[in-house]
């Protein structure tokens, strides 16, 4: 321990000093008594001087014994006022920490609220610009950005090309202006009429719900080209696994089902922005995977031809989301605990069906239906990009988004425990749920103690 007062703990100048002291009083002392001892031997009466020398050697023993607790009494004093300068000081540092590190907090939420309120304004510009530019000015290059290209004028269908990225990264501005659009307009003033009054719970209402929304869409729709395409199978499993293959590679689509992917994609990009600017979650960097790998995908088996398939993994993925940010929302709204362990059981009941059995199919059907099916071939000119030297990506992917899902699922039977024991169902697989200033708050406190 560093103390404070660099002076010495006892009040005399050397330790040798201190020593000699203590020895020559306690030499007195003994000598004292020695002489009582020795003079009540020579006689039975008392007398002056053998009083006398009692008496100093009572006195002797009193001023030793004085001197010494009030040494040791200094000591620890002085010990005890260095320790609580020190700690004194500690808190002071750990206080002076957790001020700097509340604003940086509070700076952050500034900064949040800066990229807040250009989401509305800066993508409405762009939008704007690209509607004025098609419309009114006539402009062709504005169409690309508005409507899929090179439909084949005999069949109807659509074929890749190179101004689809243009038509992608307007939907990655939509994106950004309808979250922040339907977050701000809508889901905040609902919030507030419902009750929630923190503005941390409002925010992650108004992210849940966006979520809910746009994949309660999402799903409809993929689940409208499913249907529509020969992959579909029945309610009870959406898809034929052989199917996914037949027929390759699939280089012309519908409209709907090219347009489906593509918005799909845009908004798969726009979550690694919205990744960045939400308030922080416990598991951002397996959610970054999670969307690293997604976009992998997505781009990979649209380049590659492999479109049925990113369908039915998209509609696989997206009924538990509804779910679980179904159920959120009504947390952050206050909704009867009951209530919402019943969503969570829903929740898990279709993340395990949908994602790790149907999924399996998908995952089987990359690993060893794919190379009984489709002969190993790459002629890019005729959309076939399956051979032996890339043959293994899609399976790699398709892999290492399972694994991630498996980590989840851990994490939903953590809470799947909690609630059997009697405790409510709180979602520990992407939520930090404290309060910033909360966290502020016991980091401090753990500090000091």
């Amino acid at each position: 321990m560093v103390l404070s007062d660099p002076s010495p703990l006892i009040s005399v100048s050397s330790p040798i000093n201190n020593i000699a002291l203590l020895h020559k009083d306690t030499a007195s002392a003994g000598n004292a008594v020695v002489s009582t001892l020795s003079g009540q031997k020579s006689t039975t009466s008392s007398t002056p001087a053998t009083g006398t020398a009692g008496t100093a050697g009572a006195t002797a023993l009193t001023e030793t014994s004085r001197r010494g607790k009030t040494r040791v009494s200094s000591s620890s004093s002085t010990s005890s006022s260095s320790e609580t300068a020190t700690l004194s000081k500690s808190r002071s540092s750990v206080h002076s920490r957790a001020k700097r590190s509340q604003q940086r907090v509070v700076e952050g939420k500034s900064m949040l609220s800066f990229m807040y309120r250009h989401q509305l304004d800066v993508p409405a510009a762009i939008i704007a610009a690209v509607l004025i530019s098609h419309f009114q000015l006539r402009i062709p290059l504005a169409e690309t950005f508005l409507y899929l290209q090179n439909q084949d004028p005999l069949t109807g269908l659509y074929s890749k090309t190179w101004t689809d990225l243009n038509f992608i990264g307007f939907w990655i501005v939509v994106f950004t202006f309808l979250r922040a659009f339907v977050m701000t307009v809508i889901l905040k003033p609902f919030a507030v009429w419902a009750g929630v009054n923190k503005e941390h719970q409002q925010n992650r209402f108004q992210e849940e719900g966006w979520v809910c929304i746009y994949y309660t869409i999402s799903w409809n729709l993929g689940m409208y080209v499913l249907r529509t395409s020969p992959v579909w199978n029945n309610w009870t499993f959406w898809f034929k696994p052989e199917a996914l293959f037949e027929g390759y590679p699939h280089t012309h689509l519908p409209h709907v089902m090219m347009w489906y992917y593509y918005v799909q994609l845009a908004f798969w990009l726009q979550q690694i922005f919205v990744l960045h600017i939400e308030a922080p979650r416990k598991d951002f960097w397996a959610l970054l995977a999670h969307h690293t790998v997604t976009l992998l995908l997505i781009s990979g088996s649209a380049l590659s031809n492999f479109w049925r398939a990113g369908n039915v993994v998209f509609v696989v993925m997206d009924l538990a989301d509804i779910i679980l940010a179904f159920s959120k929302s009504m947390k952050y709204l206050g909704v009867s605990n009951r209530i919402c362990d019943v969503f969570f059981g829903t929740f898990m009941v279709t993340w395990l069906y949908t994602r790790h059995y149907m999924y399996a199919y998908i995952l089987h059907g990359f690993m060893f239906t794919a190379y009984e099916m489709i002969p190993f071939e790459l002629d890019i000119s005729q959309g076939k990009w399956y051979c032996r030297e890339l043959a293994w990506l899609p399976t790699l992917g398709l892999a290492l988004l399972q694994i991630l899902m498996v980590y989840w699922f851990a994490l939903i039977l953590r809470i799947l425990v909690k609630i059997l024991k009697g405790h409510n169902a709180e979602d520990e697989r992407s939520d930090d749920e404290a309060e910033p200033e909360s966290v502020e708050f016991e980091e401090t406190k753990k500090a000091v103690k």
